[in-house]
């Protein structure tokens, strides 16, 4: 990894901030009682020790002017009506608004340029979280600071306003989810949102305000979407909570984040998005995960770099049908919804025609469970066709279709190699098992014939994902017990998950400093530097111009069955190999990935 990728340039953080003041100029006159940052707010050291940018918009966003307003200011006031059914009119305000509108008064210099909270260039010490944020000098809590009031929607002087949508998925996906360990419920969102409103709230700089955030349970058919009702259930709750941001944790609906978009709120929690839809929809989106486009590209890379060669990985339970041995066809499968079948077409099938290798074969599903049967069939005849049929699957998926897939592989006799290039969490260790058989050995979804064996078994590939903690110390469940939380009702992994999507927006509200855009948040957000990647066993993380999801790079690992997970003990994890992770475009040439010819049985 070069030194100019790895280490962020003074030069482009001065660069940065020139083009803050000149894109984004405040209307206000500077005040010389405005409170300043002492001395520069340094972004994540990277893995090898080194500060990422010596100076940030933290110390720039104190030091102009921090009077603007928009349009539509002001945000929520007082406390919102409770109810257990949620709706329009309902969802449950789990923090309390300390007020609205009105500069506060300054704070002292000592207290705007403290940094007695910070552990270790951090704003707390990584042992809690891997990806604290850099430390930034200023007040933590709720102590008084002249930030300019209300300078954008759902952000007052003491305040900033977050919906967390909730959704009810329906019984049948709940019930995989559930078994998955990724289900989420309101009533649990009522609960870890409190929580970790109280975290951020007691360790991150936000310049006078506190985070407040309004769990809200949605009212639309989301699986399979209902996009006229979702659309306008976005624009509901912008109109009557008016908030600075609204987070959906979930692979669904693109339109619905844009939406969001079109109303000046910053979307964010969607999964699997390409970096086109989030330049498209700037400067109101960001994942924390990695784009649809990364991961695609990178996996035409290694594809072009390490599967070229003929097939070598694919389970021989038809005899009639060995693939081994034979030149390798790739066949895609992803969801239809209009902004993953476009990163196929237009980034995955350009990338892979680079090095001359052609895909003939997709299938683009629905995300409806109520005609998973008639699509399975569809899908394994588009793969499995009677002449020249896929020797191998790419599943570029959400983590309940693949149940589907591999029990249709299984029935239709039909084994291929099963890749993978995953950003939507399919590859969480307790996501996979679910992929192999129950309890005892037990006929399971997605292998209903144990006996015979079951096509995840030898499934390798590309996944944003890391080795994963175990589940009830983790990032996540860290976080929301020092936040004050007991009894933790959703998994290690969920809570993990959801954490760094609050944990990325916490830390971009702090890098922006006390006048609060979209629009300053986002041109601010490259200056906090990268931390992760390479060598380090942790993803990489960080913004580049144009970029806004923070992952930034993916390993490769293949599938064992039978050895326990770091997560929860079980049988089944991911193998890593070929060293550390990698950005696109940095596979290295070989002919075939270093994946052991037999696994155990």
């Amino acid at each position: 990894m070069s030194l100019a990728r790895r280490y962020l340039p003074l030069a482009a953080v001065i660069a940065v901030q020139v083009l803050i003041i000149a894109v984004v100029p405040s209307t206000a006159s500077k005040s010389s009682n405005v409170a300043t940052a002492s001395g520069p707010v340094q972004g994540y050291s990277t893995g090898g020790g080194s500060v990422a940018g010596s100076s940030g918009p933290g110390a720039l966003g104190a030091a102009t002017s921090v009077g603007t307003s928009a349009a539509g200011a002001g945000g929520t006031t007082g406390a919102l009506s409770a109810s257990s059914g949620g709706g329009a009119a309902g969802g449950t305000s789990v923090g309390t608004s300390t007020g609205t509108g009105g500069g506060g008064s300054s704070s002292s210099t000592s207290q705007a340029g403290d940094t007695s909270h910070c552990s270790g260039g951090r704003e707390f010490s990584t042992s809690i979280d891997y990806y604290a944020p850099p430390c930034t000098p200023g007040p933590i809590g709720a102590a008084k600071y002249n930030n300019g009031g209300a300078t954008y929607s759902g952000v007052t002087a003491n305040s900033i306003t977050i919906v967390d949508y909730v959704s009810n998925y329906g019984a049948e996906v709940n019930t995989i989810l559930s078994a998955e360990g990724l289900l989420e419920t309101y009533q649990d969102a009522v609960t870890v949102d409190k929580a970790w409103q109280n975290f951020i709230n007691s360790h991150y700089v936000l310049w006078g305000r506190q985070l407040h955030i309004i769990t809200y349970q949605g009212q639309c058919q989301s699986v399979p979407p209902d996009y006229s009702c979702l659309e306008a259930e976005m624009d509901s709750i912008v109109s009557t909570y008016h908030p600075y941001a609204v987070f959906w944790d979930t692979t669904l609906c693109s339109a619905c984040f844009a939406k969001l978009a079109s109303d000046g709120v910053v979307a964010f929690g969607g999964l699997g998005f390409s970096d086109a839809f989030a330049q498209a929809n700037e400067p109101y989106f960001y994942s924390a995960g990695e784009s649809s486009t990364h991961i695609e590209e990178a996996f035409a890379n290694w594809w072009c770099n390490q599967m070229k060669g003929p097939v070598q990985f694919a389970q021989d339970k038809n005899p009639a049908q060995d693939f081994n041995g034979k030149p390798r066809v790739l066949g895609v499968i992803s969801t239809n919804d209009p902004d993953n079948e476009n990163t196929v077409k237009q980034v995955l099938v350009p990338d892979l025609a680079k090095c001359g290798v052609s895909v003939n074969h997709f299938y683009f599903y629905s995300q409806n469970i109520n005609t998973a049967a008639q699509q399975v069939e569809a899908g394994i005849s588009a793969m499995d066709t009677p002449t020249n049929p896929a020797t191998d699957v790419l599943c570029l998926c959400d983590p309940v279709a693949p149940e589907f897939l591999y029990e249709g592989e299984e029935q239709h006799n039909y084994w291929p190699e099963n890749v993978l290039a995953d950003v939507q969490g399919m590859t969480y260790d307790s996501t996979s098992q679910n992929y192999e058989p129950g309890p005892n050995n037990s006929a399971s979804l997605a292998c209903p014939a144990p006996a015979t064996g079951c096509e995840f078994d030898d499934a390798f590939g590309l996944m944003a994902t890391a080795s994963q903690q175990p589940q009830n110390n983790n990032a996540g469940t860290r976080t929301f017990k020092l936040g004050g939380g007991t009894n933790l009702p959703i998994t290690g992994i969920t809570a993990e998950e959801i954490w760094e999507n609050y944990n990325m927006l916490a830390s971009l509200i702090e890098n922006t400093g006390p006048d609060l855009t979209p629009a300053r948040m986002q041109a601010a957000a490259p200056s906090m530097g990268t931390i992760g990647g390479g060598s380090t066993g942790q993803y990489e993380v960080g913004f580049a111009p144009g970029d806004y999801n923070w992952i930034q790079d993916a390993r490769i690992a293949y599938w064992d069955r039978y050895l326990p997970s770091s997560y929860n003990g079980q049988p089944g994890t991911y193998v890593q190999i070929e060293g550390g992770r990698y950005l696109p475009n940095q596979y290295q040439p070989m002919s075939e990935p270093p994946i052991p010819a037999t696994r155990p049985t």
